[in-house]
């Protein structure tokens, strides 16, 4: 039986629950594959392809499409970073794969520039649109990196992250004062 790149991400994310990304290797995925490690480099060149792979499969069922929450930039930025939050935990070490990986930008849920152009049309120039995407990111990985490394997590949690993305959103939102403003189109009825 062929194996397909998809199958190998599975499979890769399957064990990074078992061993953690120390304890994962090629090696040690061909060996759970039943194949030779070199038959894995006709998918991936390298681990850090793997794991761009790998971080793609968690973001694209995580993140909303450029296209949720219409005319309203704010509940759609915010479900983003929630969706990168509960993506990094999903994983034993989810976070630390996410936070140094680059997804390759296959998968239509995570186009960056469609993102950014939803942003531009809610008024944002370009160099905010990336500046929140970038900085909403960051924050979600890194809130998520915290919890992964905590052994004990306070039960305030989830409500401070809250507390933090609201304030970040708001900060945006008063950076980018074209974009708070409502514009006819976004008013009138679908």
């Amino acid at each position: 039986m062929a194996l397909e790149r998809r199958q190998i991400v599975e499979r890769a994310l399957a064990l990074l629950d078992e061993v953690g990304m120390d304890g994962l290797s090629t090696r040690r995925l061909a060996a759970e594959l039943g194949v030779k490690g070199p038959s894995l480099y006709w998918h991936f060149r390298n681990m850090r392809e793997l794991f761009n792979h790998m971080a793609e499969a968690l973001l694209e069922t995580a993140l909303p499409a450029p296209g949720a929450f219409p005319h309203d930039w704010q509940a759609w930025l915010a479900d983003g970073a929630r969706g990168i939050r509960r993506a990094a935990l999903s994983h034993r070490d989810g976070a630390r794969l996410l936070a140094g990986s680059v997804p390759t930008g296959q998968s239509l849920i995570l186009d960056f520039e469609a993102m950014r152009g939803r942003l531009e049309a809610e008024g944002f120039r370009r160099g905010e649109a990336h500046a929140a995407l970038m900085v909403l990111g960051r924050y979600a990985m890194g809130w998520a990196l915290y919890e992964q490394l905590t052994p004990t997590l306070p039960p305030y949690s989830d409500k401070s992250f809250e507390y933090g993305l609201q304030a970040m959103i708001q900060g945006i939102a008063d950076k980018t004062p074209a974009a708070s403003r409502p514009r006819a189109e976004q008013l009138r009825p679908a």
